[in-house]
């Protein structure tokens, strides 16, 4: 193949463009196992190193016990980060963006990325319409396989890349983004080398960065699966295990026979371990004893009697890992009955929420928090539609979150009609509707019903008005002056 002339120079790359890239490259390297590893805890793919004292040899393996309290401790925020679009004084044509991307479904994975990983990072392209994307793409970036080069002065990227692997792991695919242009590497020959460059000229890298639980001394954001959430399950889980094989002997119980001939159940010291394994097995399933007869002082053998172990129940595991759930509950903010362990007696209505006004708190601070990054993205996209945006417009956006305390609509609804009463609220605003939970296509649905009941309306009363004045005129009760002839 050959390549035109004027083409080699796009094809190189300049030192800073090299140094960003190789920079990228070894951030994202760098937290590759420990991402991998929190990706493990999440999907329960993970079980605790066993300790090797109680538990059998290989047992563990065997069982590989695990517990979904990780995934529980993130999606039980996640679940409360629903973003319904942005809001603005003016018609910016954002709604039109967020519909077309679908972020409304779309969103829920950058924020669960953040609340594993503790970043989540969502990028801003053209899209291809002729291939029927959107014109405006926004596209969230797995933290696994993205990273940025942070500027804390401006509060946005310097750089940022993001890395597609194949089957096996091996990237084939990067892109390069820098403030005026984004660049595509592709695998060739075992080397990455510059495919394609995009000169966009935004002064802007578009790829906006979320942050989860982030402070002074960590800008680059943290976990909700800390180390402590890792220690609780782990110790739940061998717990779990022990009481995974305290179940088999509980099962079966073990049976001791007093003074009886052992080849009556097959065992003899002829045979071998395995031959006389499966002859306990035979006898109630392998928990049989057998103590040979003894003859008493006057030589008249003893009668063989039957003695039963009772293996110990289960409750000393329960309460260990009931004790863990709530030592998980303290740390992570959830209500303990999010982790399976429930009373008999219901909580009443003010003891829930209660329980859950830490998780609702710390719902509400990732909407702080991811709404900065959800209005970069804002940003972004009206500058990659319109080349520039109006600072002054801008201001006006927000980001629109749905209530994270999930009140019950009756509420909601008690609520909103006090503030229309008082006068702070109007009965037909879109504030309004959100405060009793109506979707943003219920919403449109009553602006357009409205529409129509009010053009109906107005249509009768110009039909009435015509109609009144024809009468009037055919009775000549009321004409209009004529001019004299």
């Amino acid at each position: 193949m050959t390549v035109p002339v004027i083409s080699l120079p796009l094809l190189k790359l300049s030192d800073d463009e090299r140094a960003a890239a190789g920079l990228l490259r070894t951030k994202l390297q760098s937290v590759r196992l420990k991402n991998r590893e929190k990706s493990d805890l999440y999907e329960a793919k993970r079980t605790a190193l066993d300790l090797g004292i109680s538990a059998p040899k290989h047992l563990p393996e065997m069982v590989n016990a695990v517990l979904g309290w990780p995934g529980t401790v993130v999606d039980v925020t996640e679940e409360r980060l629903d973003l319904r679009g942005w809001v603005s004084d003016t018609d910016l044509g954002l709604s039109e963006i967020f519909q077309d991307n679908q972020l409304d479904m779309e969103s829920g994975r950058a924020h669960l990325d953040a609340l594993v990983y503790g970043p989540g990072f969502v990028a801003v392209g053209l899209g291809d319409q002729s291939l029927g994307e959107p014109e405006i793409l926004v596209t969230v970036e797995a933290t696994e396989s993205c990273t940025v080069d942070w500027d804390y002065r401006l509060r946005r990227a310097r750089s940022a890349l993001s890395q597609t692997r194949d089957e096996n792991g091996i990237v084939v695919l990067e892109t390069l983004y820098l403030p005026n242009e984004t660049i595509l590497f592709e695998r060739v020959r075992g080397e990455m080398v510059v495919r394609n460059r995009n000169p966009h000229g935004l002064g802007r890298v578009p790829v906006a960065r979320m942050l989860n639980r982030d402070r002074a001394s960590d800008v680059t954001g943290r976990s909700e699966i800390t180390r402590a959430v890792v220690y609780y399950t782990d110790a739940a889980v061998r717990t779990a295990l022990g009481m995974e094989i305290n179940r088999e002997f509980y099962t079966s119980p073990k049976w001791t026979v007093l003074n009886a001939d052992p080849e009556v159940f097959g065992l003899s010291e002829d045979n071998s371990p395995e031959e006389n394994r499966r002859a306990g097995w035979s006898a109630t399933q392998g928990r049989l004893n057998v103590v040979p007869p003894q003859e008493d002082v006057e030589g008249a053998p003893v009668k063989p009697e039957f003695h039963e172990f009772r293996p110990a129940p289960p409750t000393p595991y329960i309460d260990q890992i009931r004790a863990y759930s709530q030592l998980l509950a303290a740390e992570s903010g959830i209500p303990a009955p999010y982790l399976g362990f429930v009373t008999d007696n219901p909580s009443s209505a003010d003891a829930i929420r209660q329980q859950e006004y830490r998780l609702v708190k710390r719902a509400e601070r990732r909407q702080t928090s991811f709404g900065v990054a959800w209005r970069e993205v804002a940003y972004l996209s009206l500058l990659m539609r319109d080349g520039s945006v109006d600072p002054a417009a801008f201001r006006t956006v927000g980001v629109n979150w749905r209530d994270a305390a999930t009140p019950t609509r009756a509420a909601a609804a008690d609520e909103a009609q006090k503030l229309i009463a008082a006068g702070v609220l109007p009965a037909d605003s879109t504030v309004t509707y959100d405060r009793i939970g109506l979707s943003t296509l219920e919403q449109q649905q009553l602006v357009q019903g409205k529409r129509r009941a009010s053009g109906g309306s107005l249509l009768d009363k110009l039909r009435q008005t015509a109609s009144t004045a024809q009468v009037n005129d055919g009775n000549g009760t009321s004409q209009p002056d004529r001019p004299a002839e």
